[in-house]
């Protein structure tokens, strides 16, 4: 789908909408509804606040880029705070959904765009995302405002930091002890640590 063909779809879907139909941000859950869509914009209004916010259609087409550049959808996460209301836009056109679940924004089955499952090796599809992940991201992230401060893994010695405190949660909480422990010996109670999980250091 082009970018003309996306701002069309897009502004003809919310035209055909109720003028009183109400949506919700995924992340942060504020109900809000479209007062108007302009040949380059949509304004929505957030319910019970007096805040009206301008969404840019250069905005939708840079996340729809993103969303579309995926095989496994667009991890919510990664988006600004502010960007939120656009997911939620975005995903009513028929092409797009929002999984809670999967806590992503994906290409829909039907879509023309929708890309089949890939079959390169795990090398290829590394190199394939450093390709074409990060610079698009990087792209969206300075498009739509200030991303989030990282939040680092609490394990001294683990580099892994993400945007999102529940990402790193869901890190830490799926990490061996052995990865965080005995590859990060920096770790000032690591000895401590593993006398209490039953087994002597070495």
């Amino acid at each position: 789908m082009t970018a003309d063909a996306l701002w069309s779809d897009l502004r003809d879907t919310i035209r055909n909408l109720p003028s009183a139909a109400s949506h919700q941000t995924p992340r942060s859950h504020r109900a809000f509804r479209i007062a108007n869509v302009r040949e380059s914009h949509v304004c929505v209004e957030y319910e019970e606040e007096t805040e009206t916010v301008s969404l840019e259609r250069g905005k939708f087409e840079t996340l729809a880029e993103n969303v579309t550049e995926t095989d496994d959808g667009f991890d919510l996460d990664r988006l600004p705070p502010n960007a939120d209301p656009y997911a939620t836009v975005l995903a009513l056109l028929p092409e797009f959904e929002l999984d809670a679940e999967a806590w992503v924004l994906r290409r829909t089955a039907s879509s023309p765009d929708a890309r089949p499952r890939d079959t390169r090796s795990d090398s290829d599809e590394r190199t394939h995302q450093r390709d074409t992940s990060d610079p698009s991201i990087e792209t969206m992230l300075d498009n739509m405002g200030d991303p989030q401060a990282e939040v680092r893994c609490p394990i001294d010695g683990c580099q892994y930091r993400h945007r999102s405190a529940a990402s790193v949660a869901r890190h830490v909480s799926g990490s061996s002890t052995a990865k965080h422990i005995w590859e990060n010996t920096d770790y000032a109670g690591w000895r401590d640590f593993v006398r209490k999980h039953g087994e002597e250091p070495g």
